[in-house]
């Protein structure tokens, strides 16, 4: 993802790592030489200890470093994935050792409980892609009240207790998507929005901007109805497949969340690829693909690796009573005429 060249301070020794990491030197060794017994926490902890004292950090003057926790969802694609790795490398700053967790999607239930469970295992703060879910707002509150302060990533959550919300003003995205989707239809017509569900409210505020950007400004356009593809690759070539089977005039698509390979699957089976316009999120190498091949107009996409960064860093802020000003990640418009140098970052 970035050709920043790692250079290497100098190795790190066992004691260094396991002082850092605050696990026994018999730990680091089974973590070094890739033994068993071990969970995937404390490897975690352990490798970014090992990377924190190879590549110079200088840790804050703590007894430890804090223990974060990050929660995303399970099979989100590789945005996701890319997030995590992201919230891997800042652990390697060396003032914090980052869990990530994956949790089933789209199951508050799951989320809730994994929150829960954070209390009495030494967990200082955690983030989380929030579900907007009552029982997700009550863990928050439990975490608040024994001193575990929380965090939402990419999707709001109300509740007073969150320390805050990383991410993009997702209104303002759908607005771009609906301004982009009236500028790009040469032609009066139905368009359809694809969305995950009712669990992300990142994913309403989307649609509730894109609907207003084209009522305001492109009453030619209309909107027939969201379609739910779970946040999937096969319910959303599912979605798209109807949509195209049942509006033979479709003009173009708003996917809202992730599972742009599906929609972009039921477009080439279809023959109708390059034909109905097509707007979604994230720069990954396949929408990138997508927009080199046509199959996809424009990407709307957020820095993940900024995301990382300004989650950790507002996080231990807090736990360090330090005022930290949260900023709203810019919306990046990405087509294939703007590909050389845009990041996945």
């Amino acid at each position: 993802m970035s050709d920043t060249e790692v250079i290497i301070t100098r190795r790190a020794k066992v004691a260094e790592i396991a002082r850092l990491a605050g696990v026994g030197t018999s730990t680091v060794d089974r973590v070094l030489n890739d033994r068993p017994h071990v969970s995937a926490a404390t490897r975690q902890r352990v490798e970014q200890a090992k990377a924190a004292i190879e590549l110079g950090a200088q840790p804050v003057a703590r007894s430890r470093p804090w223990r974060l926790k990050v929660f995303l969802p399970d099979e989100a694609g590789p945005s996701t994935e890319y997030l995590a790795a992201c919230f891997q490398d800042v652990g390697s700053k060396g003032n914090a050792t980052i869990e990530c967790v994956f949790t089933k999607k789209m199951e508050p239930a799951v989320l809730s409980r994994r929150l829960r469970a954070c209390a009495g295992q030494g967990i200082d703060a955690v983030a989380f892609q929030a579900l907007e879910d009552p029982r997700v707002s009550d863990a928050v509150e439990d975490l608040a009240a024994i001193g575990i302060p929380s965090l939402a990533l990419l999707s709001r959550l109300h509740s007073s207790s969150l320390v805050g919300f990383i991410g993009i003003d997702n209104r303002a995205a759908g607005r771009t998507a609906g301004y982009l989707m009236g500028r790009l239809a040469h032609r009066s017509g139905p368009v359809a929005i694809l969305s995950g569900g009712q669990l992300y409210r990142a994913h309403e505020e989307r649609e509730i901007g894109f609907r207003a950007a084209l009522r305001q400004g492109f009453p030619h356009v209309k909107v027939i109805g969201t379609y739910c593809g779970h946040d999937d690759i096969d319910g959303n070539d599912r979605e798209t497949s109807r949509l195209i089977d049942e509006y033979p005039d479709l003009i173009g698509i708003y996917n809202v969340g992730g599972g742009n390979e599906g929609a972009v699957r039921a477009l080439k089976d279809s023959g109708t690829a390059g034909k109905i316009i097509l707007i979604g999120h994230n720069l990954t190498p396949k929408t990138q693909g997508y927009l080199l091949d046509g199959a996809m107009d424009v990407v709307l996409h957020q820095n993940m690796r900024r995301a990382a960064g300004q989650a950790v860093d507002a996080l231990i802020a807090h736990l360090e009573h330090r005022d930290f000003q949260l900023e709203i990640l810019p919306v990046e418009i990405i087509t294939r005429e703007n590909l050389q140098g845009a990041t996945f970052g």
